[in-house]
C-alpha cells in the first residue's frame, strides 16, 4: 500500500473516531462520515473493506494516541509511583463524552457475536495490561515496590476494575464521575501496592 494511500486511511479512519463513538458502528453510515470528508460512502469502500474495518482502524488510532501520550508524560517521571497513578488516572472513563471509552462499549457488544471483534479487544486489552504490569515493573526496578510483588493478578485485577467502571461512567446508569471512579479504585488498590521511597 501507497504511503499516500495510507495516509488517507488514518485520516479518515480519525474523522470516523467521533461519529462511530456518538452513534455507533451500527447507526452511524459511511455517506455520513464521508460528507465530513467531501468523499462518498462508496468512496470509503476503496480504503476499508467495510463499516466494521473502519470501526477497526478508528479503535486502533485512539489506542495509539493514550500510548504515545502515555510514553510523552513517562519522559518527564522518574518516579514509578507517579507514573502508575497518571496511568490509572488516564485509563480511568472521564465520561458521557469519551470517544475512547464510548468505542470500547461498541467493540465489546460487538465482540459476544463477532470473532474480528473479539480478536480486536483482546489484542487492545493485552496491549494495555502489559503498560500496566511494565510501569509496575518499572517502580519494582526503582526499588519503590519490593521484588517480590505478584504484578499479573494486581493487573488483572486493575484492568477488570477499569472496565466495570467504565460501563458505569460512560452509560451513565450509576451516579458517577471520572473522580468517583479514580477513589474506588485507589481503595481497592492502594492496600495491593506497598509503595516506598526509592
Amino acid at each position: 500500500m501507497s504511503t499516500k494511500r495510507q495516509g488517507k486511511k488514518a485520516e479518515i479512519a480519525r474523522a470516523a473516531i467521533r461519529p462511530l463513538s456518538v452513534q455507533g458502528v451500527h447507526n452511524v453510515r459511511l455517506s455520513d462520515i464521508g460528507a465530513s470528508l467531501g468523499m462518498t460512502g462508496a468512496h470509503l469502500l476503496y480504503y476499508f473493506e467495510s463499516k466494521n474495518d473502519l470501526f477497526t482502524a478508528s479503535m486502533r488510532i485512539v489506542e495509539q494516541d493514550l500510548r504515545t501520550r502515555i510514553y510523552e508524560a513517562f519522559a518527564t517521571m522518574e518516579s514509578g509511583r507517579e507514573r502508575w497513578e497518571w496511568l490509572l488516572d488516564t485509563g480511568a472513563p472521564t465520561g458521557l463524552d469519551d470517544s475512547g471509552l464510548l468505542l470500547w462499549l461498541g467493540a465489546w457488544n460487538e465482540a459476544v457475536h463477532s470473532e474480528d471483534f473479539h480478536k480486536l479487544i483482546t489484542e487492545l486489552e493485552s496491549d494495555w495490561q502489559g503498560l500496566l504490569r511494565e510501569t509496575l515493573r518499572y517502580a519494582i526496578g526503582r526499588g519503590e515496590l519490593p521484588a517480590d510483588l505478584d504484578v499479573d493478578p494486581i493487573v488483572e485485577g486493575v484492568s477488570a476494575l477499569l472496565d466495570g467502571l467504565t460501563i458505569r461512567v460512560v452509560i451513565g446508569y450509576r451516579p458517577i464521575d471520572h473522580d468517583a471512579a479514580m477513589a474506588i479504585v485507589r481503595r481497592f488498590v492502594n492496600p495491593q501496592l506497598p509503595w516506598r521511597n526509592a
